[in-house]
């Protein structure tokens, strides 16, 4: 079952390729999912079945509990429904098969499958730069069209996986495989380089900074010196991180991309905080958050023109749940994080549960600036990484 896995997480892009079976939308990879899903059933049924501790299935159930209500609620119920499955259903069954069946050696043929994925994704966009294939500000667009920051939100996470994998390669002087790890995490970087993604960069370095803290904690922690440091780089980074997301809004929308970008985020949030505040408890309903928003700006000066295209989601993952999926649909999402860090502690010691949270806490840091996992391959991505701290 590991080769299935693996090969769902290899060919995490051909959720690009879509089609309808008897007028329900589907894509390659949803039907992989449920073929190996039902093969999955079958082998748990003859050699026994795992049953997940409450902690596992109780905020599953509570964000499923919110999805059906949200759904419900939704005026949009075929995207509804679209998101519901492809976001959610589709990623928990990866979970569940990586739960019942991966064991701690099937690990690496995970991270490789993750890895391959990244490469055609980011060759692909190096190809395209070559080729001159790209926007008048001269960002790739890639494989996933629309957005150039959909190719961030893939690579980042895998960025940090193939960096802080490398690192076990270190340790074990097989420097043929830490030459081929580094060399992989080159080319993603310089895609991410090629999409001209702040946040993609910005998760990277959170990510790496806490796979080193924990990778070097035994050292940290004898010395003052080391702590004190550690405080610096953190405040500067925060520094940083301001200074390249802070908005400047007494510039007008045609001054620029990063100006623009940075006032147009910001005025999503501004915007999404004053719809939470009017539907603080079910939220606008699944899938309906453009059109939500949408109706609330349209008065708005410059909002239809130049910030509600690029409002599909509010640009943050904690607002996108609440706005989404209610008060119910935070909380539950909140709850799978604080048992993924409990889960985490006390197994950090080693190298396997310091990459998982490394690359888990990439996508978490990007959420704070986009809907991290708001689409089918980013899902998987997010729930593989949970599913994988309770294997360890």
């Amino acid at each position: 079952m590991s080769n299935f896995i693996a090969l769902i997480l290899l060919l995490l892009p051909t959720y690009l390729i879509r089609f309808s079976i008897a007028g329900i939308p589907t894509t390659i990879l949803e039907i992989l999912i449920y073929i190996v899903f039902v093969v999955g059933l079958w082998r748990a049924w003859k050699t026994g079945f795992k049953i997940p501790p409450a902690k596992i299935w109780l905020p599953i159930g509570l964000l499923i509990v919110a999805l059906i209500i949200s759904t419900i609620i939704s005026p949009e119920k075929r995207t509804a429904l679209g998101e519901f499955k492809g976001f959610f259903i589709d990623p928990i069954l990866v979970s569940w098969l990586i739960y019942q069946f991966i064991k701690k050696e099937d690990l690496s043929k995970l991270f490789w499958a993750l890895i391959g994925s990244g490469l055609f994704v980011a060759g692909h966009t190096i190809v395209q730069k070559l080729l001159g294939h790209t926007t008048p500000d001269g960002r790739v667009i890639g494989i996933f069209g629309y957005s150039p920051n959909y190719l961030a939100l893939f690579l980042a996470p895998i960025a940090v996986l193939t960096i802080g994998y490398s690192f076990q390669f270190l340790a074990t002087r097989r420097y043929y495989h830490l030459a081929s790890l580094w060399s992989l995490a080159a080319i993603n970087l310089l895609a991410i380089y090629f999409s001209g993604s702040r946040g993609g960069f910005l998760a990277i370095v959170g990510g790496l900074g806490i796979f080193l803290i924990v990778y070097f904690w035994p050292w940290i922690r004898k010395r003052i010196s080391a702590k004190i440091m550690l405080i610096i780089l953190i405040l500067a980074g925060l520094y940083t991180s301001w200074t390249l997301f802070r908005p400047d809004l007494s510039v007008s929308p045609e001054a620029g991309r990063v100006a623009s970008s940075n006032n147009v985020r910001w005025q999503i949030w501004q915007a999404s905080l004053e719809l939470g505040f009017e539907h603080p408890w079910l939220g606008v309903g699944l899938g309906n958050f453009q059109e939500a928003f949408g109706n609330l700006t349209q008065n708005r000066a410059n909002f239809p023109e130049y910030i509600t295209p690029y409002a599909l989601t509010p640009h943050n993952l904690f607002l996108m749940f609440w706005l989404s999926t209610g008060i119910l649909g935070l909380l539950a999402f909140m709850w799978l994080l604080v048992n993924f860090y409990r889960q985490a502690k006390g197994k950090l010691a080693r190298n396997a549960p310091t990459i998982i949270v490394a690359v888990f806490s990439a996508i978490i840091i990007y959420g704070l600036i986009e809907a991290s996992i708001w689409k089918n391959d980013l899902s998987i991505i997010f729930w593989t990484f949970w599913g994988l701290i309770w294997i360890i």
